[in-house]
């Protein structure tokens, strides 16, 4: 067996002779490849037309009593030094600590990177900055820990939209007055619906009619709002943009609350659903046909005109964080989605296309068909009037995947006509009221301006879905890498069993504590008229005071005790982790080596 001494000069030898063959090797061992970038992300990096400085900000002195922004910080540096490394030369990195009053603050403030202030003494900077040349730029204003899970997305996103400096084309065909029109009832404009305005900060918007027969090639992005008897040949040209690439996102409805319905002979008309059967079914899902979701859990109290007060509504749904997928940039992160009358997507049977929930009911869902809608007066008696499904319902859903024509097949294409594509990308949403200002937006007016005030995350929600689907196939490829805060389970099982011991000895000791004190204020309330003490009384609240140390000090060593084998372990599982992996690598290259030199060997003996 090695001695010590021996492991000693063994090990700086083999690092000496090693190094040559492992220049260039490196391994990820984090369960979610923490510290490692996708191939998604390289073929953003390689795609950049010329060289990106970035620039990252971080105030160290601000941040020395923040333990976990610290260690956050050292990840964030270490994969950007990854991204530089991989770059071949197309990313330059540069660390800086931007100092209170320093030039490097006002940089970092004029790149629009957001201060932290709360409980420091001076703002705390932790940001990046891309940029080609002095006047083109982009940044990513914080880092939060927050969203962690979608660090590299953030990063390759911000690197790609650097690349794309024009605003991305977006195509929209809807039913719903969502760009604002003329109202025949009011002498004035209806104006542009508050989601529409946020969309146009982002998007070059185009708006398409209901007649259209093809989708022009430089919209990224088509939005499809309540399809409602639209012309064949307009779905026609919706099926070949999906299947040509394009990205979608559809808002179906079955009971859009926002549909006037068509009027016949002055009656309207209570047929308020989406018509886009067919293609639903050629992505591999379905709108369930007449129905509304109801929820005794994410159902919400709301004012109708000629009720005094709020009436309770399961079919208006708020949808807490719990309803939405977190492992899903577009929903990770958001808190509060309202909707109204929302249906439910599913699968259909033997789709080859991936569906994956994006919003959800709770388990305790329903659904009520939407006759039950028409000339409702009292919306809580819905409460009783539905039952169960014992599962959680889709309420938005991604598809993506293999898919074919609704419309097309091989030997009847016309020209440049698709039969079928490798992947589509569409995500789709059953409801469109969510669009609507009522459902997330407030307005107020201010100094004689009407500022619209949101209260939910209904605009976040639409945004992040277009900007996703913006994005490449590579940027839509990157999902949640995995939370960079990691524990042992069995460091976690351990300290569960020593809180357990430890609360339990706790209790009998408190116990024996209260009993002491009760005795020591027992002693001194029947001696408050006396000014001395008798020896015995002296003796019997000295014996009680020294008892109450004792009880107190074995609490301590209680709670010592109880800890140790928790620090043991960590010291050991620190240990190994420290010396496993560079005994495994110096074993790989040691077999490398001795491999190269047989193969030299075998050359010189021929």
């Amino acid at each position: 067996m090695l001695c010590l001494s021996g492991l000693a000069l063994l090990l700086p030898g083999l690092n000496l002779g090693l190094a040559p063959c492992l220049q260039d090797a490196r391994w990820d061992l984090t369960e979610d490849q923490l510290y490692s970038v996708s191939q998604g992300t390289l073929a953003i990096i390689r795609a950049l037309p010329e060289p990106v400085e970035l620039t990252l900000y971080f105030s160290r002195e601000q941040a020395k009593a923040a333990v976990s922004l610290r260690s956050y910080a050292q990840r964030v540096q270490a994969l950007l030094r990854e991204y530089e490394r991989r770059s071949r030369g197309r990313l330059n990195l540069k660390v800086v600590d931007p100092a209170p009053f320093s030039r490097e603050e006002e940089q970092a403030r004029s790149h629009g990177l957001q201060s932290l202030s709360a409980a420091m003494d001076a703002p705390m900077y932790f940001g990046l900055v891309a940029s080609s040349d002095k006047d083109h730029w982009k940044s990513l204003p914080l880092f939060s820990i927050d969203e962690q899970n979608f660090l590299e997305y953030d990063i390759s996103r911000l690197l790609q939209s650097l690349g794309q400096p024009e605003k991305p084309g977006l195509g929209l065909i809807s039913t719903l007055p969502v760009e604002g029109d003329e109202d025949p009832s009011a002498p004035h404009l209806r104006p542009r619906w508050q989601v529409m305005v946020e969309i146009h900060k982002a998007f070059e918007v185009k708006e398409l009619s209901g007649e259209t027969q093809v989708i022009p090639d430089d919209l990224r992005v088509l939005m499809l709002v309540h399809p409602k008897r639209l012309s064949r040949e307009t779905l026609r040209a919706i099926d070949q943009f999906v299947l040509r690439g394009g990205r979608l996102l559809v808002f179906v409805d079955p009971y859009s609350e926002q549909d006037p319905g068509e009027s016949y002979f002055g009656i309207p008309s209570k047929d308020k659903a989406s018509t886009l059967t067919a293609l639903l079914g050629a992505w591999g899902l379905r709108l369930r046909s007449a129905v509304v979701v109801a929820d005794d859990e994410y159902g919400q109290y709301v004012n109708l005109p000629g009720q005094p007060r709020p009436v309770w509504q399961p079919t208006a749904l708020t949808l807490p964080g719990a309803a939405m997928n977190p492992q899903d940039v577009v929903t990770a992160g958001l808190t509060g989605i309202n909707l109204s009358t929302a249906g439910v997507l599913e699968p259909t049977h033997g789709a080859s296309t991936r569906f994956t929930p994006l919003l959800s009911s709770s388990a305790g869902a329903g659904t009520l068909p939407t006759s039950r809608l028409d000339h409702l007066t009292d919306p809580a008696q819905l409460a009783s009037q539905f039952e169960t499904a014992a599962q959680r319902l889709a309420l938005a859903a991604r598809i993506e995947g293999p898919a074919h024509s609704a419309y097309v097949q091989r030997e009847h294409a016309r020209p440049g006509e698709l039969s079928e594509s490798a992947g589509i990308h569409v995500i789709a949403v059953a409801d469109t009221d969510v669009l609507s200002d009522s459902t997330w937006i407030e307005l107020q007016s201010r100094n004689g301006a009407t500022l619209a005030m949101p209260w939910a995350d209904n605009g976040n929600f639409v945004l992040n879905a277009l900007d996703n689907l913006s994005g490449s196939d590579e940027l839509i490829g990157l999902r949640s890498r995995g939370h960079f805060s990691r524990t042992f389970g069995l460091v976690e099982q351990m300290q569960g069993q020593a809180r357990a011991r430890l609360h339990r000895m706790n209790a009998e000791l408190q116990g024996r504590l209260e009993e002491t004190d009760r005795q020591l204020a027992r002693l001194q309330h029947e001696n408050q008229s006396n000014d001395q003490l008798s020896a015995e009384q002296q003796a019997t609240m000295m014996r009680f005071t020294e008892e109450r140390q004792a009880i107190e000090a074995q609490m301590r060593r209680t709670a010592r005790a109880s800890n140790l084998e928790i620090e043991r372990l960590g010291e050991w599982l620190k240990a190994v982790n420290i010396a496993l992996v560079p005994l495994l690598i110096g074993l790989l290259g040691a077999g490398r080596w001795a491999s190269a030199a047989l193969s030299r060997r075998a050359i010189s003996r021929r």
